[in-house]
């Protein structure tokens, strides 16, 4: 028998959802998802394992806040109408020119992303003030 379950619609009548999500196969969509979990939850006490080491908190927090801030600003002034026209054409050029560079520093030098993402947030914080 298909594990397909029946499931009450709007009108009245009953709908089949067949026993694939997206084109995958449940069973192989669970795997991936426990497999996110555990990624996550890595992170996570990767995170807070770092966050323990630091010696003033209130600083890393305040500049998580800033930098969270910063990003809403950012993207509230890079939409405004006045800037979206002149902004449009130098944000493409500069995507057409960094794309190139990013395919050849990730795909064909075997970067990863994820430690070089690391080694910058590093070097940055040690020239925070309070951060090191």
């Amino acid at each position: 028998r298909a594990s397909a379950s029946a499931l009450p619609t709007r009108a009245g009548t009953r709908s089949v959802r067949s026993a694939t999500v997206g084109g995958a196969p449940r069973s192989r969509r669970a795997g991936v998802v426990v497999r996110a979990e555990k990624d996550f939850d890595a992170v996570l006490s990767d995170f807070a394992n770092k966050f323990e080491k630091v010696e003033n908190k209130p600083v890393a927090v305040a500049y998580v806040a800033a930098a969270v801030g910063a990003l809403f600003f950012t993207e509230w002034l890079i939409h405004l109408p006045a800037l979206d026209i002149v902004l449009g054409f130098p944000m493409q050029l500069l995507g057409v020119v960094v794309s190139p560079i990013l395919i050849v520093r990730y795909v064909l030098d075997k970067k990863s992303v994820g430690q070089d993402v690391i080694d910058n947030v590093s070097n940055i914080s040690k020239k925070l003030p309070g951060m090191k």
